[in-house]
């Protein structure tokens, strides 16, 4: 599991790299300092996150520490605000955080892996949290040191505790992950970050000096800032500012033994309260998931015995009168045989019997055509294949990818039941992915049936299951591929479209 994602976030550091360079070139209160050097930031930012990669597998960040304080160190000395440093190691977290939670479905491939998963974001975030903390420890050594060199005096001559003190307020101030607001035992607002303003919509710059109450107008329960100053009542609190979940911390602000007034600082929680609904729905269906599994297999077994029993009783038993019965009852038993099988798909079982290898795709492809050719022709139906004859290999379980395919083409055949005549097959690759397309010139598909076309036991026919589609795009999405449905616009019906990876070692 760990090698998966290290290894998936290693071949995207470029790009992750690309795109954190990007927020920063964009960033109004970066400096020219860190986006000017294009190419030496890039590098760094693809380091940073390839080293946050290999922390991912190995537990172990220390050459990425070492590079991150000697970096962190010559900036500064260069005149580069410390907190545009830390943002920018920032970023290389949230991209990496971003791109997991993009990847999860590929990545996870049994549901006893989603906790391992959630614990490795969290521990990108302690170890980004650590990081930047000794960033911050070595570039403040470094000021007590200069301290001691008269060579190295200030030139504005400061001390040197009021600089390190400015250098904290705009590390703070400038900060996009916290928001802080400060008012004096007036009530009246004295300083207020960008990220306060953004959270609560507001233009920093008109906030300041205004009343507290006049400028926000909140509930007499929400005064979280005003009852520090009232009642001497500092707490933590959880409010909700246009639509976003934040955290409030108050605490009060002494001078010279006296209340002063009071602070407060604001986080955004609405994605982690999401990710932790999230997380709450994917172990619930885990649970779902395994209990299917379960049951499957217990039905499974009587099963399997009833078959046995039907087919040795048909052997002694068998008329003409009742043929038809123990055809009817061996049939059903196929058909709840089946159901189990899509079932055990759709709760991610991997059954042991089913060995994963590399194999090529359009030989099932193939299969799945010849093996309904006799029911087109039968119902006059023209089966037509687009292909050049090129090969791809796709790694995966042979057997479930051609379950997949032969659920979409019976689809289609199925469809043509009250207009059409043509199904389409056509395959190619594009860049790193093997694309099948299956297309009819049937009734198409309406807003409501594409909206609803992957859902479990969602069905437009008489006797449905509801579980093909759902089925084969678990098998799809397992694989690492994509599955997209809508209308042909070549030929008016509905229109499947597969990606799959193709495999090159």
């Amino acid at each position: 599991m760990k090698k998966r994602v290290c290894m998936r976030v290693t071949s995207l550091a470029p790009d992750l790299a690309a795109k954190a360079y990007s927020f920063l070139s964009n960033h109004d209160q970066i400096p020219d300092l860190l986006t000017a050097d294009d190419p030496h930031t890039l590098s760094l930012l693809e380091r940073l996150i390839k080293g946050l990669a290999d922390f991912l597998e190995t537990g172990n960040g220390f050459m990425l520490e070492q590079q991150m304080r000697e970096f962190a160190l010559n900036r500064v000395k260069q005149g580069m605000p410390l907190a545009s440093v830390l943002e920018m190691i920032r970023l290389g977290r949230d991209v990496i955080v971003e791109q997991l939670q993009a990847d999860a479905e590929q990545l996870i491939q049994t549901p006893a892996e989603w906790p391992t998963f959630s614990s490795m974001q969290m521990d990108v975030f302690r170890f980004v949290d650590k990081l930047m903390d000794a960033v911050v420890q070595t570039c403040q050594m470094n000021e007590r040191e200069d301290k001691h060199r008269p060579e190295n005096a200030l030139s504005a001559g400061e001390p040197f505790t009021e600089v390190a003190e400015q250098e904290l307020v705009q590390l703070v101030l400038k900060s996009t992950d916290i928001a802080v607001l400060m008012i004096d035992k007036d009530l009246r607002i004295v300083e207020a970050n960008y990220a306060l303003a953004d959270l609560l919509q507001v233009e920093r710059e008109q906030i300041i000096g205004k009343q507290i109450d006049e400028t926000f107008r909140p509930r007499e329960c929400e005064r979280f800032l005003q009852w520090v100053v009232e009642r001497g009542q500092s707490g933590h609190y959880v409010a909700e500012y246009n639509g976003k979940w934040t955290t409030v911390s108050t605490s009060p602000i002494y001078h010279k033994g006296e209340l002063w007034g009071a602070i407060a600082v604001l986080r955004n929680i609405t994605e982690s309260k999401r990710y932790d609904e999230e997380m709450t729905k994917r172990e619930a269906l885990a649970a779902v998931g395994q209990l299917a599994a379960g049951m499957a297999h217990e039905i499974r077994n009587p099963l399997t015995s009833i078959k046995g029993f039907i087919q040795l009783l048909r052997e002694q038993m068998e008329t003409e009168g009742n043929r038809s019965y123990f055809s009817v009852i061996l049939t059903e038993i196929e058909r709840i045989d089946g159901l189990l099988n899509d079932v055990l798909v759709l709760a991610r079982y991997r059954d042991d019997k089913i060995v994963a290898e590399r194999f090529l795709v359009m030989e099932e492809v193939l299969g799945v055509i010849r093996l309904l050719e006799p029911e087109s022709n039968r119902r006059g139906i023209r089966l037509e294949l687009n292909w050049s004859g090129e090969q791809w290999h796709v790694y995966g379980y042979r057997a479930r990818i051609k379950q997949a395919i032969l659920n979409i083409l019976k689809n289609a055949l199925e469809a043509l039941a009250a207009k059409g005549s043509v199904v389409q097959v056509s395959a190619y690759a594009s860049i790193n992915q093997v694309v099948i397309t299956v297309e009819d010139d049937g009734m198409g598909l309406s807003d409501s049936v594409k909206q609803n076309l992957f859902v479990p036991f969602y069905t437009t026919k008489p006797d449905g299951t509801g579980l093909g589609l759902s089925t084969t795009q678990r098998i799809i999405v397992d694989h690492g591929g994509e599955i997209f449905a809508d209308n042909s616009p070549q030929l008016g019906g509905a229109r499947f479209e597969v990606r799959l990876p193709i495999s090159v070692r």
